[in-house]
């Protein structure tokens, strides 16, 4: 019996798809050619030759990101090439919508982006990008970027003990970036899921820092 891929049904579609256009272009015409062109590619960008090895994140990036060029299409190629920043960046994005959800902001409030560039700056993160299109993590480490997530994640965590009970609270701790957070006038917090919060958020967030070479200063 064969082993089930870690990839999901659409992303081996995509896969696939990805795969015939590099082949056209690369004009591989026998099926023989395209088998051992797949292999290869799958060899030399994860060292694995099958798809039920293949993980859906790291993985997936870099074999899509050589298909897409070996195919000419540079621009999807770029962007596979961030996709694991990409990533991180919307789960940034979504922890600090749930702060301010916590903290009983407005949606699509400037808070966030105040608060978003504090962190920022309070960290030492190098980023000096001023973009009104959530760009900022372009110009992030990817492991700066895993501290942002985990300063934002823990501060989450600590609004949330503080609003609900200790055993309640043991249930809702993790990061699910489908939940949202409403605070009560009461001093509660409803949870809901999949409720789509803060959808006008992940295009308001603006980071400008000055480089700490530079000393830190934020401008809102």
């Amino acid at each position: 019996m064969s082993k089930q891929t870690t990839i999901t049904p659409r992303q081996r579609s995509a896969f696939w798809r990805a795969h015939h256009a590099a082949c056209i272009n690369l004009g591989l015409d026998s099926a023989d050619e395209r088998e051992e062109y797949r292999k290869r590619v799958m060899r030399e960008e994860t060292g694995k030759e099958h798809l039920a090895q293949l993980g859906r994140t790291d993985d997936f990036d870099k074999i899509m990101r050589r298909f897409a060029a070996d195919s000419g299409d540079y621009d999807t190629a770029c962007r596979f090439a961030v996709g694991d920043e990409a990533r991180k960046a919307a789960m940034i994005r979504i922890c600090c919508a749930q702060v301010m959800q916590l903290k009983g902001a407005p949606a699509g409030s400037t808070d966030a982006m105040d608060y978003l560039s504090g962190i920022v700056e309070q960290a030492r993160v190098p980023c000096g990008r001023d973009m009104g299109d959530s760009s900022f993590w372009l110009d992030v480490a990817p492991e700066s970027l895993m501290v942002l997530f985990q300063i934002l994640d823990t501060y989450r965590r600590r609004l949330l003990r503080g609003l609900l009970d200790g055993r309640t609270a043991r249930t809702f701790l993790g990061f699910d970036p489908s939940v949202r957070y409403e605070l009560l006038p009461t001093g509660g917090v409803r949870i809901a899921y999949n409720a789509g919060a803060y959808a006008d958020l992940s295009s308001s967030i603006r980071v400008n820092v000055v480089r700490p070479s530079q000393g830190s200063e934020v401008r809102a």
